[in-house]
């Protein structure tokens, strides 16, 4: 089993979780969960980005431009 880091970048988003655009993820992480900015980078928790996409409440996610 491969560890898994505790955060997760953008681009990690876009390849594994979300298949949008950059700018959708980007727009996704801060509406939706405390993203922390490193240099360019937006970083979140993994727990807290699963745990949301796995909530059974949840229907859609509204990305208002």
């Amino acid at each position: 089993m491969k560890n898994k880091s505790a955060m997760v970048d953008i681009s990690e988003i876009i390849s594994n979780y979300l298949p949008v655009s950059k700018r959708k993820a980007r727009r996704f992480v801060s509406l939706y969960l405390e993203p922390k900015r490193i240099g360019n980078r937006m970083y979140v928790e993994r727990e807290k980005l699963e745990s949301l996409l796995n909530d059974p409440d949840r229907i859609d996610f509204p990305l208002n431009f």
